[in-house]
C-alpha cells in the first residue's frame, strides 16, 4: 500500500531503457469498498511518450495522483524510479490551473518558481533580466503578457504559460493532463511540436488526453483505462493508420445518428 513518489529501482524493461515508472497490482478509491481503479498494473519505460484514454470520470487523473505520491494506493504500490529521476525537481505536472498563481503575474510566477529551483551551484537558474528573449517564452509568444496577472489570462494563455514555466526548468519526467483541451489551434500545434521534440530528446512523457490525433502525432503507445480497469495496452506502431487506431481509442463504443428525441 505505497505510492513512492523516488523509489531506487533494479529492474528494467531492457538495458537501454530503464522502468522510468511502475504501477504494480494497485488499487484506489475515494470512498470505502467504491474503487476508482482496481489492479493497475503499469511500467514506463525512460525516454517513451505514453497515452492515457479513457472515458470522463475513468480514473486518469486519479492516476497521475498515486504515480506523483499525492494519493496513496489502498492496495499495490506505485513509483518514480529515482535511479532515472534523481529528485522531483524533474518531474513537472501540468494541472487545469497551469501550476501557477493566479493572484501573480507571469513574471512573478516565474521569478518564485526560480527561487525554488536555485542552488548553490546555480543561484539563479533563470535570467529573470531577459525573459521575454528565452526562446520557450517566444516561440509561445508570451512576452507581451509576462507583466499580466494570471487570473486575468484567458484559459489558452494559462495553458501557454503554465507549459512554459514547467518546461524552463527542463524537466526529464512530464506529466500532462488534457494539454489541448481549451486552447486554439495555434497553441495546440506548438505543444505538439514541443512534445515531438522532447520525445526525440528521450524525456519521458505521460499525457492524459481525448485528442487522438495529438496521441498519434505524440506518443510511442496508449493505454485504455475502462470499468476501473486497464483493458488496453498497444503501441502506435501496431495499427496501420490513424483511423485504425481511432476505432481501436474507442474500444468500438464509437456511435452515429444518435436520437436526441429534437422533432424537426
Amino acid at each position: 500500500m505505497t505510492s513512492s513518489t523516488l523509489t531506487p529501482s533494479n529492474n528494467a524493461t531492457d538495458a537501454n531503457h530503464p522502468s522510468a515508472i511502475r504501477v504494480t497490482d494497485m488499487t484506489f478509491g475515494y470512498k470505502r469498498r467504491k474503487p476508482v481503479l482496481e489492479h493497475i498494473n503499469l511500467d514506463v519505460p525512460a525516454g517513451q511518450s505514453l497515452g492515457i484514454l479513457g472515458y470522463n470520470g475513468v480514473g486518469k487523473t486519479t492516476l497521475f495522483g498515486i504515480i506523483t505520491g499525492l494519493l496513496r494506493p489502498w492496495h499495490g504500490s506505485a513509483a518514480i524510479n529515482s535511479n532515472v529521476f534523481h529528485s522531483m525537481h524533474e518531474v513537472f505536472q501540468l494541472s487545469d490551473s497551469g501550476n501557477l498563481s493566479p493572484t501573480m503575474t507571469i513574471r512573478e510566477n516565474l521569478k518564485f518558481r526560480s527561487m525554488l529551483y536555485a542552488t548553490h551551484e546555480n543561484p539563479h537558474p533563470l535570467d529573470m533580466q531577459h525573459l521575454e528573449e528565452l526562446p520557450m517564452v517566444q516561440a509561445f509568444e508570451l512576452g507581451e503578457h509576462l507583466d499580466k496577472k494570471v487570473k486575468d489570462l484567458s484559459s489558452g494563455l494559462r495553458k501557454r504559460a503554465g507549459i512554459v514555466a514547467g518546461m524552463l526548468f527542463n524537466p526529464k519526467l512530464i506529466l500532462l493532463d488534457e494539454p489541448t483541451n481549451a486552447v486554439d489551434p495555434i497553441t495546440r500545434q506548438l505543444l505538439i511540436d514541443l512534445m515531438k521534440q522532447l520525445k526525440a530528446n528521450g524525456r519521458t512523457i505521460l499525457t492524459i488526453t481525448h485528442d487522438l490525433e495529438y496521441c498519434w502525432e505524440v506518443t510511442d503507445r496508449i493505454i485504455i483505462l475502462d470499468n476501473k480497469h486497464l483493458v488496453k495496452d498497444c503501441d502506435i506502431s501496431d495499427f496501420p493508420n490513424i483511423d485504425a487506431f481511432k476505432q481501436a481509442a474507442t474500444l468500438g463504443h464509437e456511435r452515429s445518428n444518435v436520437n436526441f428525441g429534437i422533432s424537426k
